[in-house]
């Protein structure tokens, strides 16, 4: 499967509820008419936050993300081959908002996948990985080294946290400032707030990131197709 993941950031002065409704109510089933993906969901964004504290005060770099999985680029491709343009004028969206280029073809991989409550937070990390260190290092310690330490953190959680998901931006494009996103989803507000249970140590995947560049936004999360 291919992960399409793409950051949005409104325009200055667009008001930022009607801007949420607007993509939910209107540009989002356009999304889901013209491409079909096989899923598609959508993340607002309340504010920042990390795991250990609650939400950070710093300004938001975006006001949600879209993410949309293909069987894999041919899929894609014959989706947008038609349709990208008529995305782009359809509704009006793209006035709505900053050009970017910040978007990621992924592969995603679950690791904790039980049922959400209704007012679940959802939690996203943007990697990016340290001067000098390869993708496929970074990959290769986050799938193998740090991911498992945090599915059995959440395992000893008590239901803090209902699911845990990886993508790791490995499609072959490179060039956008992200090499992967981290997603968790918390029973509410207050879970969000609280650490984990501590990890083994000897974990071999912070020492690749560049941690100082890593932004923690976090939301809720609206599925436009299942």
């Amino acid at each position: 499967m291919l992960k399409w993941i793409v950051p949005v950031t409104r325009k200055e002065g667009v008001e930022r509820e009607s801007f949420r409704e607007f993509w939910r109510c209107i540009h989002a089933p356009h999304v889901a008419n013209l491409a079909k993906p096989v899923r598609y969901c959508v993340t607002l964004f309340d504010s920042a936050g990390s795991l250990g504290g609650g939400p950070s005060a710093d300004e938001m770099r975006y006001d949600g993300v879209a993410e949309l999985t293909f069987r894999d680029f041919d899929h894609f491709s014959a989706a947008f081959h038609e349709s990208k343009g008529a995305l782009r004028t359809i509704d009006g969206f793209a006035e709505l908002t900053e050009p970017q280029s910040d978007g990621l073809f992924t592969t995603e991989r679950c690791y904790v996948d039980e049922p959400t409550a209704d007012n679940a937070i959802k939690w996203i990390a943007f990697v990016k990985r340290g001067e000098g260190v390869s993708r496929e290092d970074l990959f290769s310690a986050w799938r193998f080294g740090h991911s498992p330490r945090v599915a059995e953190a959440i395992a000893r959680s008590e239901g803090q946290c209902s699911q845990y998901t990886v993508s790791h931006a490995d499609q072959g494009i490179e060039g956008g400032p992200w090499d992967g996103i981290a997603s968790l989803w918390f029973r509410d507000a207050a879970a969000a707030g609280r650490p984990l249970p501590a990890t083994e140590t000897g974990d071999p995947f912070p020492p690749l990131i560049d941690a100082g560049a890593t932004i923690i936004l976090q939301g809720r999360e609206y599925v436009i197709v299942s």
